[in-house]
């Protein structure tokens, strides 16, 4: 169980959800708690089911996601994805596809990707309305590889620049928007590895200003990785400890 004491109802009802679903595919689980500040109770339950399959020589990887909060009655999603076209060497295209079904709303996403000499392209496209393009890649400035990721939102004329690297025997990440001649810092992360097994990430959002802290830890239980989250307002320092929330998650593999 997630919490000391016995799950709720709610939380029984949420576990036999995954009854109906292919226990003998390779498959994952997350069970999330409430708000511990205002009493610990389950909150969500989410679990994923892959499978590599061949289809007269056609090979696919299928993955089931189901949410509780988001359909509780069945899957959330349901996505195969592979490669149209294998590359045999870096001078060769590889084309890839990752085909989304999400259940409850009955829409498709798809998300096109070609990739040659360390550099991938992808175009996105929801209910056959492209909604995005963008592309990865590694860089060098000086001694520093910086991994680099810019897009374009279609729909909304504004572009994203997405930039990690390694810094302090950690990692940081940032994400920067530009629309109408404006640039809005959208976040700002740094993870580290305190030790094996364990890690702390911090994320701030400045438009927001949240800030995240998640604690990961894949030793305190064998075979299960337990996370702690605190998401603490800064807009008013004088009520940052009554507005804080945290949550724990329990995630576990088969």
């Amino acid at each position: 169980c997630l919490l000391p004491h016995r799950p709720t109802d709610t939380a029984d009802n949420m576990i036999s959800k995954l009854a109906f679903l292919p226990l003998v595919l390779a498959g994952s689980a997350e069970l999330s708690s409430s708000d511990l500040r205002k009493g610990a109770a389950f909150d969500n339950l989410k679990a994923s089911w892959s499978k590599a399959l061949d289809i007269g020589g056609f090979k696919t990887n299928l993955n089931c996601k189901y949410d509780y909060n988001a359909n509780k009655e069945g899957l959330d999603e349901v996505t195969l994805a592979g490669n149209l076209i294998e590359a045999s060497s870096d001078d060769d295209v590889a084309v890839g596809y990752k085909l989304t079904r999400h259940v409850a709303s009955k829409k498709n996403d798809l998300k096109l990707t070609a990739k040659t000499h360390g550099t991938t392209v992808y175009g996105e496209y929801a209910d056959n309305q492209l909604t995005e393009v963008g592309a990865a890649r590694e860089v060098e400035v000086g001694d520093q590889k910086i991994e680099l990721e810019p897009s374009w939102k279609v729909q909304a004329k504004s572009a994203r620049v997405k930039l990690m690297s390694a810094l302090g025997g950690g990692s940081v990440s940032a994400s920067v928007d530009y629309s109408d001649g404006d640039v809005d810092v959208h976040e700002v992360a740094y993870e580290r590895g305190l030790e094996d097994g364990r890690s702390v990430t911090a994320t701030l959002q400045p438009k927001t200003q949240n800030l995240e802290v998640e604690y990961k830890d894949d030793k305190f239980e064998q075979g299960a990785s337990w996370t702690a989250t605190a998401n603490v307002p800064l807009s008013d320092a004088n009520n940052i400890l009554d507005a804080s929330k945290v949550t724990v998650s329990r995630a576990w593999k088969w």
